[in-house]
């Protein structure tokens, strides 16, 4: 679990998902809803939300857009 950002990234909160103080959903289709908002779930968005260690090859531009919420 070392590879995991529980910091800046989805932390697991006893039964929710959370990013800060926000609980995170995602559904089958590996999309992101944190305040209402829909984020569509590419490799690049849940690489930036789930490792410390980024593989930026697999981000894209949209992805950190997408990632200020």
């Amino acid at each position: 679990m070392r590879f995991i950002d529980t910091l800046n990234g989805i932390r697991e909160n006893v039964v929710l998902l959370m990013i800060g103080d926000f609980p995170v959903f995602i559904d089958p289709d590996d999309n992101i809803t944190i305040k209402g908002t829909v984020c569509i779930g590419t490799e690049g968005l849940l690489e930036l939300q789930t490792r410390k260690n980024v593989n930026s090859e697999l981000v894209g531009k949209q992805d950190l857009k997408t990632k200020k919420y």
